[in-house]
């Protein structure tokens, strides 16, 4: 056997063809027909049990998936007020479980 490499010999020019490259057109999205953000919707309801139940637990899952909404949010689907109530849970659920005093009857937490 012969140890002879195959060389392919590519062209010189350029292959693309730019008189054939169309530009696609940009779709119209009705604000009615976006999916909604389950991230968001997360977030306030963790923040809701974070606030009203001073879980803990679901005030830290409460900011982190508001955090996780606003990164995935495109600018077109950005609803102000969803946005601000998602942030205002999330950090007053927090606020609350750990700068407001504690009921009588819970214990002091170890300093």
């Amino acid at each position: 056997m012969s140890s002879r490499r195959s060389t392919v010999v590519m062209p010189t020019g350029d292959p693309r063809m730019p008189d054939k490259v169309t530009a696609l057109p940009e779709e119209k999205v009705n604000q009615d027909d976006l999916p909604p953000d389950w991230m968001a919707i997360l977030s306030l309801i963790f923040g809701i049990c974070g606030l009203w139940l001073r879980y803990k637990w679901a005030a830290w899952g409460a900011l982190f998936t508001c955090i996780a909404s606003l990164a995935n949010m495109k600018p077109a689907e950005i609803d102000f007020k969803q946005v601000a109530a998602s942030v205002t849970f999330a950090i007053m659920g927090l606020v609350m479980n750990y700068a407001a005093p504690q009921p009588k009857g819970a214990a002091a937490a170890p300093a």
